[in-house]
């Protein structure tokens, strides 16, 4: 008896530090988060109208380049919903990455503190670039309602799914790129230069899959991006039923570059803070 009272004493105990560290964890998330809003949207005038104005710009380069070549919409669907909808969920996939990517290196004087870690300062970008991207995408889709065009959002909660699968990927891929940049500083050009516009071209931006040449397509189809442009929009239209997106390989891609993200950041952290 007196055996299993103190297992259970050590048990309580433990899932009380854990908590307790979890707590923790969660206030300096909260903390670098409100701080990095500070620094990135607080200090200059136009501050938070940048993130709006950015996407806004492409898709309406976009929208008046395929305006004038072609009178139909495609795929049946609104034009200017169609192109909101891939920029924006694409911009899920791809600010977290580039947001998260210096994170380390930008933070050297707040790993001196004890309670933050290399996983909370790179967390707490990518927390607020994702959050950023989803008020964007409601604003924006809000304002083109409102301006006349037509918004209807099919089925929500898939679009919310397809949206996860942006984050997670986005995530993943930060979370790769911020632990190998200290050591590799050139990772990020590549990241920018090699990797994101090859992406920013074949992931179905302005385009769906069904419009391709069939080899050029079977080609783009190994992009997990183009998959989760061709699940969102089949998501949130009603007049598209994409035929080549799979929730699968997606997934798998997602959640896959998550882990290996989170793996390669614990193999690297301590190298990560050390280097100059």
């Amino acid at each position: 008896m007196t055996a299993l009272s103190s297992g259970i004493a050590d048990n309580s105990i433990t899932v009380k530090k854990v908590l307790g560290a979890l707590v923790t964890q969660v206030r300096v998330i909260n903390a670098l988060v409100l701080r990095e809003t500070k620094t990135r949207y607080g200090n200059y005038k136009i501050g938070f109208l940048w993130a709006l104005i950015e996407p806004l710009v492409g898709v309406s380069v976009f929208v008046a380049i395929f305006a004038n070549l072609r009178n139909d919409n495609p795929g049946g669907m609104p034009l200017v919903t169609f192109m909101l909808v891939g920029f924006i969920c694409y911009g899920l996939f791809r600010d977290p990455w580039n947001s998260m990517q210096g994170a380390i290196s930008n933070s050297r004087n707040l790993l001196t503190f004890p309670q933050v870690t290399t996983f909370d300062v790179i967390m707490s970008r990518g927390i607020l670039q994702v959050l950023v991207s989803f008020f964007v995408l409601g604003f924006l889709l809000y304002m083109a309602y409102l301006a006349g065009f037509e918004v209807r959002c099919e089925r929500p909660l898939g679009v919310l799914m397809a949206c996860g699968l942006f984050c997670v990927l986005g995530l993943g891929m930060g979370f790769l790129f911020a632990s190998l940049e200290p050591m590799v500083p050139s990772v990020k050009q590549f990241g920018s230069q090699v990797l994101g516009r090859p992406l920013y071209f074949s992931s179905g931006l302005f385009y769906t899959a069904d419009t391709l040449p069939p080899p050029i397509r079977e080609y783009l189809l190994y992009n997990p991006v183009l998959h989760m442009i061709e699940l969102v929009r089949g998501e949130f239209f009603h007049e598209f039923e994409t035929m080549h997106g799979s929730w699968f390989y997606a997934s798998m891609w997602a959640f896959t570059t998550l882990v290996v993200g989170l793996l390669a950041h614990q193999a690297m952290h301590k190298r990560a803070i050390v280097t100059k």
